[in-house]
């Protein structure tokens, strides 16, 4: 039996394939069992692609297609990168009993699917910078407070202050922290803008 055709876009790579070009009739069940029929991985959009058969195969079952944003995470052990899938709150799902319906669907996201930028604050690719992260984390939790804009100055990193300025609980007096004393000239010529602008100005 053949492997199912389908038109594979650049960027896209075939993680896993045992979606045949077959439809669900009896004497084949064992076509449409295991955990995944196909996976396709597109690194620069951190895009996953699953698709299952549910229930396992029974013929009156349906395939299932999850959408995952995923982070990437270097092992420093083996240097190499693994991904990390958002598997609680899938970005897209889409049932249908249609093998060609599921081709035109797969064809299609992965022209269609948009980047997903990873919210952590990293060092690097992979690589997080665990004390900022815990900053942003902590934004996220509690929003802004003078200790949290204390640390930041005193020990963030140029991409947490960054992701500060752009918070919608910002105010001139914590701008004015930013424009006098952020890590980078970047970030102060940000912040000097900021002050500019007719929300800030005095």
């Amino acid at each position: 039996m053949n492997l199912q055709p389908l038109r594979i876009e650049a960027g896209w790579h075939v993680c896993y394939n045992q979606l045949y070009e077959i439809d669900p009739i009896v004497g084949y069940e064992n076509y449409f069992e295991g955990s995944s029929l196909l996976m396709l991985r597109n690194n620069a959009r951190l895009k996953l692609i699953d698709v299952e058969w549910r229930p396992e195969r029974d013929l009156n079952g349906e395939f299932q297609v999850v959408v995952l944003n995923f982070v990437e995470n270097f092992n420093s052990k083996t240097y190499e990168f693994y991904s990390d899938p958002n598997w609680e709150n899938p970005f897209l799902t889409f049932v249908t009993k249609s093998r060609l319906e599921l081709v035109e669907k797969l064809e299609e996201l992965m022209r269609v699917l948009p980047i997903y930028e990873d919210p952590r604050i990293t060092k690097k690719r992979g690589i997080v910078d665990e004390l900022s992260e815990s900053y942003r984390l902590e934004l996220i939790e509690n929003g802004l407070s003078t200790g949290l804009i204390k640390k930041v100055m005193e020990n963030g990193s140029a991409k947490i202050q960054n992701h500060i300025l752009d918070h919608n609980q910002l105010t001139r007096e914590i701008i004015l922290q930013f424009s006098e004393n952020g890590i980078t000239k970047k970030i102060r010529n940000k912040a000097n803008q900021k002050l500019k602008s007719n929300r800030f100005k005095e």
